[in-house]
């Protein structure tokens, strides 16, 4: 008699313990968590490498970075460093 009591309360324990770590997990896995409303991934199909919108954007930064690249050489050049 107490042998079957032990078993079952052991076998209880166990469904009941395994129902309590198997619930958190069934829970984190279907929340998953979602990008705000607004921002979406790019997909290949939005991008047309050759498209004219393309093109200006590259020619804006080239010509930004050909400024940067202006003023830094006339920073290097007003700087007075002293490599003694």
């Amino acid at each position: 008699m107490y042998s079957r009591l032990l078993a079952t309360a052991i076998l209880v324990s166990a469904v009941l313990g395994s129902a309590a770590v198997a619930a958190p997990l069934g829970r984190a896995a279907t929340l998953v968590p979602q990008a705000p409303i607004g921002h979406l991934q790019p997909r290949a199909p939005q991008f047309s490498p050759r498209s004219p919108a393309e093109q200006t954007e590259q020619q804006q930064m080239s010509r930004f970075d050909a400024e940067q690249q202006k003023l830094d050489e006339e920073l290097d050049k007003s700087l007075n460093i002293c490599r003694c």
